[in-house]
């Protein structure tokens, strides 16, 4: 380095520091890479050199005493170490920025490519104009089964589908990314999501791309796609509801049933589909199902979008997450309004008198009950009133069934136009019309039953041969607070009116008149006479298979043998024997006699598939009575490789309590007694016994076979309970078959067996024929 004064050399400044921060800055430059800050350090050291020249000339002119010379000489060298200053400074902050940015980078490249093969991201590169793939990692290797490697200068098209291949192509332009699906060539290669792009101010014959295995989701998209159309094409309601219960999907069903399109019902609670009709409790039992997230079931009444009506079989199931929450809920349902109107139809005839158009039997019980605890709740008096036509079997014997219907159907209605307000009147059964009456005395009940009967034999009816004339006797029994139970009531009228029919026919007998007061304790007499007499006895009838016309199984029936040995069929003295406590006692002798019958044909091996017993409540609470019947099944299941024969046949009427009857009835159950249910379709109740117990038998009540020829809804109601039958895979059995082709139609509808005088009428032990 020369004087700026003397041009000659001078080695006065130490440059051994620059020389090391040059070579250490060219070789940061250099690792860097940076042109851009090779140029700057450049320029620094020229700078630097022309720093020290000057500085030198500024020490020369010192000691030379030029100090204006001096004096330019420092200015020069504040000027150069301002720009060195720069040069530094500035250069030192490019450095740290551009290693920082560099350091940045390869953390970002760093943390990218652990996150991709984390996550089984594949990266490729591909050239266009060949396909070829020039870039590959070990995810997108790992994604065919083969070592990336082996994957580059593959053709793309070897391992995609040409469709993605070509969507692919299309969809790219520079800066622009596209998201492809792909389907293997292969049907072991993969589906694969991609996504792809072409850099910006590049070549655009590379195509860089993500890849992932899509399989998974391919799979689960395709199984919901199967699923949402197996929805749609059910013919079941299918609706989904979030967690707030919002609907938000129905299927197609759903608006063929009720009326209402999808965007109709989405966002609202499917409880607008019901309507003032709908059962309370079903509602409050829904509620509190889905408070609790258990899944529950329900029959609801629900409405129309035309405002009518649909009974639904509903299923309400909770969708839960990982963490248990409900996310959402799926209610599955069916209409069932056919059903239910098959089901009020069945419950109407059955309830329904269908010659005279009254309240039946069941019916009439039914309300009894209700009167009887009214009674009792607000003390008002009533009184029960049995009213049965004189001679009614003359009529039939000598006119025939048909004129006989036209005086029952005239009886009815002139009775019932004889009531005042409020009270009411049922066919009993037979010839037999149940009144009931209210706020009466025994004068009052006395006036209203002359009445009564004044009426009917005022006004004969008429026929075609004429105008027939018909009287009745009525026996009226009064509640009071002394009445132990409603049958009772019922067997005291009873037994009045058998009084009055015995007494001469055409008259009114009441309690409390001083008249009739012997009745009930007459009646019951002559049964606790029978009892202790033993001339309880039973009679057998015989129960046919109406397939094949033989003989597999009997009924014993209860029969009373008088002292001039006739027989008393039981429905003449079975309600007073209720009302008097009698009737454990004649299920005992007609049990013991029966057991006994049917002990002697097993021992011969000469048994049937069956032998019906009747049993009462009383009986079935009879622990000395089912222990002896135990014991003999015990006997017969020994005899018969562990079968016994015995069915215990039961009625509605024994109790309302259903637990108590099930109760009694399961030690008799474990012994392998077989349960039937008596007059089946004629009650409230009757679907309730069908549903809680074990029943084997269904017995078709008396007067919907006698009525099946004639009266097509009811040949329709017997089919109907045959085909229930079927589905709980129970026998049915007719009773009161009394001609041919009513046995015909019965097998025709598809009845099992058959009872009644057509096929024989009931047999003493003796082998005397009786009724």
């Amino acid at each position: 380095m020369r004087s700026v004064t003397t041009g000659v050399a001078v080695e006065v400044v130490d440059t051994s520091y620059w020389d090391w921060h040059r070579s250490a800055a060219d070789g940061l430059a250099l690792e860097l890479r940076d042109p851009q800050l090779e140029q700057h350090w450049d320029e620094l050291g020229r700078v630097h050199g022309e720093l020290l020249v000057v500085a030198e000339s500024c020490l020369v002119a010192v000691r030379a005493g030029d100090t204006v010379r001096a004096q330019e000489c420092l200015d020069q060298v504040f000027g150069f170490s301002g720009r060195l200053i720069e040069f530094i400074v500035g250069g030192t902050l490019q450095e740290l920025t551009i290693a920082f940015a560099t350091r940045e980078r390869q953390l970002s490249e760093r943390y990218e490519r652990e996150f991709l093969e984390a996550a089984e991201i594949g990266r490729f590169s591909v050239r266009l104009r060949d396909f070829i793939i020039t870039k590959a990692d070990a995810s997108f290797g790992k994604l065919f089964g083969r070592p990336h490697e082996a994957l580059i200068g593959t053709d793309l098209r070897l391992l995609l589908d040409q469709a993605a291949v070509d969507e692919l192509v299309s969809a790219t332009v520079p800066g622009v990314t596209t998201r492809v699906l792909t389907h293997g060539s292969d049907p072991a290669v993969p589906s694969l999501e991609i996504v792809a792009y072409r850099e910006v101010g590049k070549s655009p014959a590379t195509l860089h791309g993500f890849a992932v295995n899509a399989t998974a989701a391919v799979q689960d998209a395709q199984q919901r796609k199967l699923l949402s159309a197996a929805i749609d094409c059910s013919d079941q309601v299918v609706i989904i509801t979030n967690a707030k219960q919002d609907i938000v999907y129905v299927n197609p069903s759903f608006t063929r049933l009720t009326g209402y399109t999808r965007e109709e019902a989405v966002g609202r609670n499917p409880r607008f589909l019901q309507g003032p009709e709908t059962n309370q409790a079903t509602r409050v039992a829904l509620r509190e199902a889905i408070a609790a997230g258990r899944q529950t079931h329900a029959e609801i009444l629900n409405y129309r979008k035309s405002g009518a009506t649909c009974w639904v079989e509903l299923s309400i199931v909770p969708v839960q997450d990982d963490r248990g929450a409900v996310t959402h809920w799926v209610a599955v349902s069916r209409d069932i309004s056919g059903r239910k109107a098959q089901e009020q139809e069945i419950t109407r005839l059955a309830m329904e008198d269908h010659l005279t158009g009254l309240l039946n039997r069941r019916a009439a019980e039914a309300r009894l009950a209700v009167e009887w605890f009214r009674a009792r709740r607000d003390k008002n008096p009533f009184a029960v009133a049995l009213v049965d036509a004189d001679r009614f079997k003359l009529v039939n014997d000598q006119y025939g069934h048909h004129v006989g219907d036209q005086v029952l159907v005239h009886l009815a209605k002139t009775l019932e136009g004889n009531l005042r307000g409020g009270d009411w009147i049922a066919r009993w059964g037979g010839e037999e019309f149940l009144m009931c009456l209210h706020g009466l005395d025994a004068r009052g009940a006395v006036n209203a039953g002359e009445r009564a009967r004044k009426q009917v034999k005022s006004n004969p009816v008429p026929v075609d041969v004429g105008r027939l004339p018909i009287t009745v006797s009525i026996g009226v029994a009064l509640y009071t607070s002394e009445s132990e139970s409603i049958d009772q009531l019922v067997a005291q009228a009873d037994a009045l009116l058998y009084e009055a029919k015995h007494s001469g026919r055409d008259r009114v007998l009441v309690t409390g008149t001083g008249t009739g007061e012997r009745g009930i304790i007459w009646e019951g007499s002559q049964v606790q006479s029978a009892l202790q007499e033993s001339r309880v006895i039973p009679a057998f009838q015989r129960i046919v298979d109406l397939k094949t016309g033989a003989v597999v199984a009997e009924e014993a029936l209860a029969r009373i043998r008088t002292r001039e040995d006739a027989i008393i069929q039981a429905q003449r003295f079975i309600h007073a024997a209720e009302a008097l406590h009698l009737v454990n006692a004649i299920d005992r002798a007609v049990t013991r006699s029966a057991l006994e019958r049917t002990a002697e044909a097993v021992e011969r091996t000469q048994s049937l598939e069956a032998y019906f017993i009747n049993l009462s409540a009383q009986s079935l609470a009879d622990r000395e009575l089912v222990t002896a019947l135990r014991d003999q099944a015990l006997a017969f299941r020994m005899l018969r490789g562990g079968v016994n024969p015995m069915v215990i046949e039961i009625t509605e009427r024994q109790t309302a309590d259903m637990a108590t009857l099930r109760a009694h009835l399961d030690p008799l159950l474990e012994a392998g007694f077989r349960v039937a249910l008596d007059d089946f379709g004629s009650g409230y109740s009757s679907f309730r016994y069908l549903a809680e117990l074990p029943v084997h038998f269904l017995k078709i009540e008396g007067w919907m076979v006698q009525s099946l020829v004639s009266q097509r809804r009811v040949r329709q109601l017997v089919e109907t309970i045959v085909g229930t039958a079927r589905t709980f895979g129970l026998m049915t059995v007719a009773e009161c078959v009394e001609d041919g082709q009513t046995a015909q139609v019965l097998c025709d509808v598809g009845v099992d067996w058959a009872q009644g005088h057509y096929f024989g009428r009931p047999v003493l032990a003796s082998g005397r024929m009786v009724d």
